[in-house]
C-alpha cells in the first residue's frame, strides 16, 4: 500500500529491524482501516457496505439550525438578520460567516459580552457545517471562554456541547475517509484479479463521497482508478473521459503535474480538435481561478495575523476590523481553496482517534451541567450524541 510503503526511507535496510518494523506498519493500517471482518470472496457487491450507510446518515442528519441561533442572536438589523439566514439556507456558509462577523465586531465594541458569546457559537455551528473544523473550534472555544467567565452555566453546556459535536465530526470524516480509501482499494484489488462486475458502481461513490468530505485528491485518483476500468473493458471513449474528469480536478488544486501527465495520454481519434479544446480552456480556467485563490488565501492569513497583532495592542477596534476583512477575503474565493491539501488517511484516522475522547469529555461536562440542572431534554441529546461517537 502506498501510504505504507512511504514510510519506507525511514527503516533501516539491515532485515534485523526491517521485518518487525514492516509488521507493526502493516497491522496498524490493517486494525485502523478495517471495518468489518474481512471478506472471503474477491468480487466487490454492488451495495454499500454497513459502516457506509451508518456514517453517510450520521453526516446528512445533522443539519445547522438556523432559526434557533439566530434567534438567540436577537439581532436588532431586521435586514441582516434576513441577509444571515438566506445566506445559511443557501449554504453559502463563508458569507454568512462575514456577516456574523461584524455583528461580533459591534458587540465587542459595545463590550455586550453575551452577545459576543451567542455570536462565536453560532460561527462554530456554520463553520461545523462548512467542515472548517480547525476555525469552528476556534469560535467555540472564545464562546466557551466568555460563558465561564459570565457564570453562564447554561452558555457553558452548549459550549461543551457543541465542542462535543465538533469532535463527532472530525471522527466521521476521518471515518468516511478511510471507508472510501478502503473501497479504492478493493476496486483496485478486484480489477487486478479480473473481476468487474459492480466496480463501476463502487468506483463512482467513491468519487461522489470524497468530494463531499472535499478530498479532491482521492476523488481523482478514483477517477484515474474508473478510466482503468474502463480501459480493461475496451471502452476507451470512457476510459478518456474518466481521465479528463480526473486532470480537470488536479487543475483545481494546482497539480498541473498530474494535468499534463494525463493530457499526454490523450487519443486524438477519440476527441475532436474543437472538443480538446474546450478541454484545455477549462482546465486552464481551474487553475487560474486555484493561482486566484491562492493569493486571497495567503491575504486571508496575513488579515488574520493583523488581528492578533492589534488585539496584542489592545486596539480592538482596528484588530475586529482585520477579522472581519479576513473573512470576507476568504469569502471571494472557491471552496476548494481551503481543502486543497490534505493528510494522508491513515494519519487523518489516527488523529480523529483523539478526538474520539475529547467527544466524550466535552459531552460528559455538557450533560452534567444539563443534569444538575435538572434539564432531562438536554440530557438525553448529550446522551444521544455520546451513542454516535465511534
Amino acid at each position: 500500500m502506498a501510504v505504507t510503503m512511504k514510510f519506507r526511507q525511514y527503516i533501516p535496510d539491515h532485515a534485523v529491524t526491517t521485518i518487525p518494523m514492516l509488521a507493526v506498519l502493516f497491522s496498524v493500517h490493517y486494525f485502523l482501516l478495517r471495518d468489518e471482518a474481512p471478506d472471503s470472496g474477491i468480487e466487490l457487491t454492488d451495495g454499500a457496505p454497513a459502516f457506509y450507510d451508518h456514517w453517510q446518515r450520521q453526516y446528512d442528519d445533522s443539519p445547522l439550525d438556523i432559526d434557533s441561533g439566530l434567534t438567540r442572536l436577537e439581532l436588532d438589523d431586521a435586514q441582516r438578520d434576513r441577509l444571515i439566514r438566506e445566506l445559511l439556507r443557501q449554504k453559502k456558509y463563508q458569507q454568512a460567516r462575514t456577516q456574523l462577523l461584524e455583528v461580533a465586531a459591534v458587540a465587542a465594541l459595545r463590550d455586550d459580552q453575551a452577545r459576543l458569546g451567542d455570536t462565536l457559537m453560532l460561527l462554530g455551528e456554520v463553520a461545523i457545517n462548512q467542515q472548517e473544523l480547525a476555525a469552528a473550534e476556534i469560535y467555540l472555544q472564545e464562546a466557551l471562554y466568555l460563558s465561564m467567565e459570565q457564570d453562564n452555566l447554561m452558555g457553558t453546556a452548549r459550549g461543551y456541547q457543541l465542542l462535543g459535536q465538533l469532535n463527532i465530526r472530525a471522527r466521521e470524516l476521518a471515518r468516511r475517509a478511510a471507508n472510501m480509501h478502503d473501497e479504492l482499494w478493493q476496486a483496485r484489488n478486484a480489477m487486478s484479479r479480473g473481476y468487474y462486475q459492480g466496480v463501476g458502481e463502487n468506483l463512482q461513490r467513491v468519487i461522489e463521497n470524497n468530494l463531499a468530505i472535499r478530498r479532491y485528491g482521492a476523488a481523482a485518483d478514483a477517477w484515474e482508478a474508473l478510466a482503468s476500468l474502463h480501459e480493461r473493458v475496451h471502452d476507451d471513449y470512457l476510459a478518456q473521459q474518466a481521465r479528463i474528469e480526473a486532470a480537470k480536478l488536479y487543475a483545481s488544486t494546482g497539480q498541473m503535474t498530474h494535468v499534463h501527465r494525463l493530457f499526454d495520454g490523450i487519443d486524438r481519434k477519440l476527441i475532436s480538435d474543437a472538443d480538446l479544446a474546450a478541454v484545455r480552456l477549462e482546465i486552464n480556467a481551474l487553475f487560474d481561478e486555484h493561482q486566484r485563490d491562492r493569493v486571497k488565501t495567503s491575504q486571508a492569513r496575513d488579515y488574520q495575523m493583523l488581528y492578533h497583532h492589534y488585539l496584542r495592542l489592545g486596539q480592538l477596534e482596528r484588530a475586529w476590523q482585520f477579522r472581519v476583512k479576513s473573512s470576507a477575503t476568504l469569502a471571494e474565493t472557491g471552496e476548494r481553496s481551503m481543502f486543497q491539501r490534505q493528510a494522508e488517511v491513515i494519519a487523518v484516522l489516527y488523529n480523529s482517534n483523539f478526538a474520539i475522547d475529547r467527544a466524550r469529555r466535552y459531552l460528559d461536562k455538557a450533560g452534567s451541567i444539563y443534569q444538575e440542572h435538572g434539564i432531562d431534554e438536554m440530557v438525553g441529546q448529550t446522551r444521544e450524541m455520546e451513542s454516535l461517537i465511534y
